[in-house]
């Protein structure tokens, strides 16, 4: 076999392994099947079947595939609730499947793995943190604690924004 030849077919074997792997974890990573929706193109989904109106072309696309639809938005996929009573059903019957945020790495980082009240998934931690923050730091007492701290930052911005006025006229 000559070089080039080799050359050539090393990364269109390794692209092609790639996908293969990709597609075989893609197909065990949703045991269940997805509601139906329109093909999604290659790498941007059904991001171009939205249009300017995203709101008529879900309600075009509801009419074709039903009031829960699945849409792939560039590498996140998306269960749509298209009609006042399934989203009902999905908050209301199914809050807890609902209630987490999806994982993301910058959350991760940002987050410390997820341990803050912003990010952290819903359970017994998210509950014991929102119980503090209601308890403790937006109680009344605790805001009227800090409101020497809120009248000082008001203090501040109406000086910058007396110098900034000062310094325009000029």
């Amino acid at each position: 076999m000559s070089p080039l030849v080799s050359i050539l077919s090393t990364p269109i074997l390794a692209i092609l392994v790639y996908f293969l792997l990709r597609r075989h974890v893609a197909k065990r990573r949703h045991p269940l099947p997805l509601p139906p929706g329109p093909k999604p193109w290659p790498i941007v989904g059904n991001l171009p079947d939205l249009g300017q109106k995203p709101h008529q072309s879900i309600a075009g696309l509801a009419r074709k595939y039903g009031p829960i639809m699945h849409l792939r938005l560039g590498s996140v996929h998306v269960v749509v609730a298209a009609s006042a009573s399934v989203a009902a059903q999905f908050l209301k019957a199914h809050d807890a499947n609902f209630s987490s945020r999806p994982p993301n790495s910058g959350a991760k980082h940002i987050a410390y793995n997820y341990q803050d009240m912003v990010f952290a998934p819903y359970g017994p931690r998210w509950r014991m943190l929102r119980k503090i923050c209601a308890v403790h730091l937006f109680s009344a007492k605790a805001l009227d604690d800090f409101c020497h701290v809120r009248q000082g930052e008001e203090e501040i911005r109406e000086e910058l924004n007396t110098e900034y006025l000062e310094e325009e006229r000029e």
